[in-house]
Parts: C-alpha cells; sequence; structure tokens
C-alpha cells in the first residue's frame, strides 16, 4: 500500500501530462456551414468575424461585406461584392484578380476556369493559386476562388504566411470547393 500510495503524485501527474498532450492533439480546424450571400453557403474551419463596409471598385464606392478568420496555420475569408451593372461583373472579376495578385506582390502559378453549383458562368471567373509576398516581405500563397453569383462577386481566399500553401493544399481546397447554394 506504501508504494502504491508513493506512485499516486506521479502517476497523478502523468495523468496530467496525458491530459495536456490529449488537448495538444485536438483538430485545428472546426468545420461549420456559413452564409455568405443570400442562398449560398461555404464550409468555414473557424467561427468567421463579419464586417461589412463601402471599398472603391473601378471608381466606384461598392458594398464589400467579409467572413475571415485565422486556423490551423490559414487565413480564410470570404469577400462579396454587390455590383450593381450587369456589364461590370466580368471587369469587376478581372480587377480583381489583378489586385488581389498586386496586393500580395504575387504571380498566378496556376489558374484555371471556376465553376461550381450557384455560381454564374462568366469567362473571368478563376481558381487560382498566388505566390507572393507580403507587406513584410514573408512569403505567401494564396489558394483563390474570384467567381460571381448574379451581381455579386465573390473572392474566396485561404492563404498561408511562410509555410508553402502545397502542406495545406487539400484543406484550401476543401474551403473553396465546398461553396454551394444554401439548403
Amino acid at each position: 500500500m506504501a508504494i502504491l500510495l508513493s506512485l499516486h503524485p506521479l502517476l497523478r501527474r502523468c495523468g496530467l501530462a496525458v491530459v495536456l498532450l490529449a488537448g495538444g492533439c485536438a483538430p485545428a480546424l472546426d468545420w461549420r456551414d456559413v452564409a455568405v450571400t443570400d442562398g449560398l453557403v461555404i464550409q468555414f474551419p473557424c467561427r468567421p468575424e463579419r464586417a461589412e463596409r463601402a471599398v472603391r471598385l473601378l471608381e466606384r464606392s461598392v458594398p464589400a461585406r467579409m467572413s475571415s478568420c485565422d486556423a490551423g496555420g490559414l487565413g480564410w475569408s470570404v469577400t462579396t461584392f454587390d455590383v450593381d451593372d450587369p456589364g461590370r461583373v466580368s471587369e469587376t472579376l478581372r480587377h480583381l484578380r489583378g489586385r488581389l495578385a498586386a496586393n500580395l506582390q504575387a504571380e498566378e502559378s496556376q489558374s484555371r476556369a471556376a465553376e461550381g453549383p450557384g455560381l454564374t458562368p462568366q469567362q473571368e471567373a478563376r481558381r487560382l493559386l498566388l505566390s507572393g509576398r507580403s507587406a513584410d516581405a514573408r512569403p505567401v500563397e494564396a489558394e483563390v476562388l474570384i467567381a460571381a453569383r448574379g451581381l455579386q462577386v465573390l473572392q474566396v481566399v485561404a492563404i498561408t504566411r511562410g509555410e508553402p500553401v502545397s502542406r495545406w493544399r487539400d484543406r484550401a481546397q476543401e474551403f473553396i470547393g465546398s461553396l454551394r447554394p444554401a439548403p
């Protein structure tokens, strides 16, 4: 019995270590459906914060809504822009693509047409991989979808700073690929 009592504090410390280690193994990503526009949802891997403001796009003030969060080594965001003229949707898609690349001091290492359920077919809608540098000169990579749903333009981004997005590519693609019509 004396041996068991003397081991008790050691067992208690080992038990605490096991609990702490198990907590460190908890998943960093907690996927959940989030409405990003009327009629579209996406699976965010964390609880996004929301912001809304007017931004300047193509010489006009345009309402913009952003949902974003950081988890698992990536920044996750969806920004929607309301375009008031159907003739400006393609131009806005092209502009956002160039503006994002410029902000990241990035070049497109991959680009393909973007299609998906709930999206309006547009020639300028793209899925991209951008590789560049942040304002503080750290390497950045971003998986990006720039697409439209009617007169709403969407910019969906999973971005990493300092380590290659290839380590997270499956999760970034899962995020972007989860954009779909609301049930």
